[in-house]
């Protein structure tokens, strides 16, 4: 997870660009107890997406990357 990564007030985790492809649990984020998935939150037409197991919220910012 890039310094850049920062959860807003919705606990909707923001990520960047150059973090792809999205998995869930991140690294650096509690380890849940599900299986690694990758999210295609770049196919996403408003760019979020939410973990199916866990039910995270993450929102790709375009704009933010590295």
């Amino acid at each position: 997870m890039s310094v850049k990564n920062k959860k807003n007030s919705s606990n909707t985790i923001i990520i960047n660009k150059s973090e792809l492809p999205l998995s869930c649990p991140r690294e650096n984020y509690l380890k849940l107890s599900h299986p690694k998935i990758f999210l295609p939150i770049e196919k996403e037409t408003n760019k979020t997406i939410k973990c199916p197991y866990c039910s995270t919220i993450y929102e790709l910012d375009e704009d933010g990357d590295l």
